[in-house]
Order: structure tokens, then sequence, then C-alpha cells
């Protein structure tokens, strides 16, 4: 199953067919992510984009030397220091080319691209993975599954982490298996390689930081500990002889660092502090209310069995079920022969997982925490259609070309039909094992994060009178601003920082909003005017002052 060795100067068509597909990808995320409301924490990437955008303008200008000085970093990178700056940095870039300078896009799209960008590198770097360790086949397919998740779609399309994160550790875990599968010959500069790739990782997300067990994980499993023995010196003591360290290790802890360090400007002065801060906020990062199963979870400890129940309701049945056994597969597999390609396809799917399962990891982002599982399983899913095929080939040699194109394209319409049904309210997505929108509702599953949602509705609320004070639900300043810059939002109407300030009010369904809703019925009224809704399940609704319109 995997491809002949390539002669310098080829293009297999896998490859090509992959390219396109990421192409693809990003085309139809730029053509739907218009249609996709701001999420709160958009608001705050919004301003840090446009400041960190501003250190460009300097860096590209005759003061450029001052680009380097403590007070003009303060200025651009004081704010949203909790993150690193590599997507950030992204996101101002693109903003400034395809919306102030070709002006291709509306303010924030042209933010947003950034985004749009990682997401189709998470499809290529999904397919040369799986290339790498399974087939180019395999790859591909798994590329196509990653990009038909509705969730995963969905997160694609916003101005955040997540998918970027996504992106950066499928290349991470493809340079680090090439640079440790390397002849001796190869082996430095493609340990160098992963080294910087690992910390473009580093200076994406803090996920990142968990790379290094994955590393060593296939390492060890690779050794043999038969030779670890002590050997008796000319002198008559002993030493222990330990297996080398492959320069890829090496590598990724020495060149990823360094790379952290020099793509954040902030962390040029007080280097050591300022890294201590970053690590300390998430280490007692603030909880917010998620419901699960009903209940409205604020505080830890967290059941342990969130993210998995999460990822049994959300990623698409085929995909799920063919994930799992792959993953029981690859696990069996690294523990009996200690397979190093088996053991990186099992910790790095079950790894991610498995820290927002420990009882005080932070939950409210519900899926998107753990999307970087999603390319190996999506590798191990896509490795048992094509081991599937080859025995219903063996079986019926007439139907060998037509059965992998048909399995494949099975397991692969369950997830775009989702995302064409949820779209562009894929937050809210439950598969075909929860019963879709109103399934997961019936559960009493979380509806919806962080104000995304209220997009649907700024049509209606653009016809209320001049002046009108609205109270936007789980949406900040910064994102109301952000609809008004795009024109989708009159400026005639104002923001409301409370429900009992207003003259207007957005509701979201879920139970965490008690207090809200109780404000909003006393003091707007308790008959929406509109609402957004899927599969007759409320999502928000929209309240206004002597307006009795029936919903």
């Amino acid at each position: 199953m995997n491809e002949a060795p390539l002669r310098r100067g080829t293009f297999p068509l896998t490859t090509a067919l992959a390219t396109l597909v990421a192409v693809a990808y990003l085309a139809i995320l730029a053509a739907s992510a218009p249609a996709t409301g701001y999420v709160r924490d958009e608001g705050y990437y919004f301003r840090a984009a446009q400041e960190y955008g501003g250190w460009w303008d300097v860096l590209f200008s005759k003061r450029f030397t001052e680009a380097f000085s403590k007070d003009e970093i303060a200025r651009h990178f004081s704010f949203n220091t909790e993150h690193p700056a590599l997507v950030k940095l992204s996101q101002g870039l693109t903003h400034r080319v395809l919306h102030d300078g070709l002006g291709f896009t509306g303010p924030a799209q042209g933010y947003r691209f950034a985004g749009l960008l990682f997401g189709a590198l998470s499809l290529l770097g999904t397919f040369f993975l799986g290339r790498a360790l399974v087939s180019a086949p395999v790859g591909l397919l798994a590329a196509l599954l990653l990009a038909t998740i509705p969730r995963y779609f969905y997160d694609a399309q916003l101005a955040c982490f997540d998918v970027p994160m996504t992106a950066m550790w499928a290349w991470s875990l493809y340079f680090f298996w090439r640079g440790f599968t390397a002849p001796e010959d190869k082996a430095k500069r493609r340990a160098l390689a992963a080294g910087v790739v690992f910390g473009l990782a580093l200076a994406t997300k803090l996920n990142a930081l968990f790379l290094p067990f994955v590393f060593v994980l296939v390492w060890l499993s690779s050794v043999d500990f038969s030779t670890l023995r002590f050997h008796r010196t000319a002198s008559g003591g002993r030493d222990l002889y330990l297996p080398a360290i492959p320069w890829v290790l090496l590598a990724c802890a020495i060149v990823g660092p360094l790379v952290f360090v020099a793509h954040w400007p902030w962390l040029w002065h007080e280097t050591f502090l300022r890294i201590g801060k970053y690590i300390g906020f998430h280490l007692h990062h603030e909880h917010y209310p998620i419901r699960y199963f009903g209940e409205v979870l604020v505080k830890p400890p967290f059941p342990i069995a969130f993210p998995f129940v999460m990822s049994v309701y959300t990623i698409p049945g085929p995909l799920l079920v063919l994930g799992t056994f792959g993953l029981l597969i690859a696990t069996l597999r690294g523990l009996t022969r200690r397979a190093p390609a088996e053991v990186l396809l099992a910790v790095a799917t079950l790894l991610p997982i498995v820290m927002i399962a420990l009882p005080s990891s932070p939950i409210f982002g519900g899926v998107k925490h753990w999307h970087n599982a999603m390319p190996t399983l999506c590798i191990l899913a896509a490795r048992l259609v094509f081991e599937a095929a080859r025995v219903v080939s063996e079986a019926k040699p007439a139907w060998a070309r037509a059965t992998p194109v048909a399995l494949s394209a099975l397991v692969l319409l369950p997830g775009a039909l989702g995302i064409i049904a949820s779209h562009p309210n894929g937050i809210g997505y439950y598969n075909e094992l929860a019963g879709g929108f109103r399934g997961g509702a019936e559960l009493g599953m979380q509806r919806s994060f962080w104000g995304g949602l209220n997009r649907p509705l700024m049509e209606e609320i653009a016809k209320l009178p001049s002046g009108t004070r609205v109270f936007f639900d789980h949406s900040n300043w910064d994102a109301i601003r952000m609809y008004q810059k795009e024109g989708t939002l009159p400026r005639h109407i104002h923001f409301a920082n409370e429900a009992r300030q207003a003259d207007a009010a957005t509701l979201f369904e879920d139970r965490e909003n008690a207090t809200q809703e109780d404000a909003i019925w006393d003091v707007v009224g308790t008959r929406p005017v509109a609402g957004v809704y899927a599969d007759e399940v409320t999502l928000v609704q929209l309240y206004a002052k002597r307006l009795t319109t029936r919903p």
C-alpha cells in the first residue's frame, strides 16, 4: 500500500490530490465563514491581531531598529499575553494584505483568513503524516475525514487557536517521524527541521508542550533495553552504557524553545519571568460553566468521562467507530510488538483526550480542546477502511478498484451531511448517535458557546429603533464592534453591558443563563420576537421591549 520510492523531482498523484483537497477546503471555508458569527474569544483576538499587526508596520519601516526596543514591544504586545504570538501575528499580516492592501476581504475575514490557511495546512499535515506512517491513500482519506468533522469545520472558520494547533501538531509529528527514521546522512538536517517545526507548534498554543511525551515514548519503543548494562572500564570501575539519544530529540529540546522565544517579541525582555507567567496563567485557568447531561459544571473536579463522552456524541459515526477500533489495534500492536509507528498513532490520539479527562482540566471549550487528537484518529480510521477494502477485493477481484472508493464515500458521507445541516450553527452539532441537535438537547448537553449564534439575529436587530441598547448574550464589545465595521450591525444600535440596562437582548438557551433570563424577562419582556432554531431546538432568542409579535 505504501508509495514506491520517489525519484527527485517527481510529484505523486496522491500528493497532488491532497493539495487540491486542501485548496478546495480553504475555498469552502472562505465562502462559508462570513455566515458564521463571531465568538467571544475572537473579539479579543481581533484586537490583539490589530495591535500585533502594528508591529509589522514598525518592523518594515525606517524605524526598523525601534521594533526591538522594550517600549515599542510593550506598545504592541502587552495585550493577550496568555497565548503565543504566531497566530495573532499571522492574523495581523493577512488582515493587512487581504483587507487593507488588496481589499479582497472584509475586516473580520481578513483576520480569519490566517485561521483558514491553518485549516488547509492541517489537512496537508494529516496527509503527509498518514503517508509516512501507513500509505499515501490512507493519508488522503484521513485528510478528507478530518475535513468532514462538523465541529472541526466550524472551528476552522474562526480566528482562534485550536485548528492552528491541530495543524502544527500534525506537522510536528510528521517532521519528528522523518527525523526519527532518517538515514544517518540525513539525520541532522531532518532533526533541525523537526526542531524548527516543533518550535512553531510551541508558538501556536500551549498544547504543544505535550508533544515531547509522544516523541520520547516513540523513541523508547525502539530501544533495546537488553543493551542497558554495566561495562568494566580499564581502570577497574563500571560504566553504564545508555542508548544514544536521537538527533531529532536533541533538536526538539534545543531548537524548539529557541524558536518559541524568537517568535514572540514579548519574551525578548524579562524572558524567564514572562514565560513563567504564561505557563502559570494556564495552570490556574479560570473555569466557565458548561452543561453536561443537564447539570451545569462550573468548578473542578470535572467528570473524567467528559472528553470521551463528548467525542462519542460529536464525531461522525463511521469515523468514531473505525477510529476507536483502529486505536485499540494500534495500542495492542504498540504494546506487543513495540512498533514505533503504532506507538505514535496511539499516544498522539490518546494524549490530548486524556489531558482534558484530568479532573482539574478546564472543559469549557468543549471538543475544540482535543481537536489535535483528530489527525491520528483519522489516520487510524482510514487504515481500517483500506484494510477492509483489501479483504473485499481479495474475495471479489472484480470489485478491486471500486471498493476503496465506495467505502471511502460511505464513511465520509455522514460528516459531510452534518456540516451541510449544521452550518452556520455547527458549534451545536451532535452526531447520529446522539440524535442530532434535538438529541443533544434531550440529553441535556451544551447547545452553544461564546456568542457566535447571535449572527443570524443581526438582521432583526438592525430593524430596531435608533438608539436601542442591546444586550448580546455571550458576546463582548470587540465582537460587536466588528459586526459594525463589517456593516452587519448598524451603528444606531448600542451595546449594553447588562440585560438590566437593555431595551433588547439575546438569550442563549442554556441553564447557566438563568440569571440573565430573569433580568431579561423583568426588564425587556417574556415573549421572544425572533430566534435561531435547529430541528425545532431553540439555540438563541431575541427579546425587545414593546414588540409583541408571536415567535
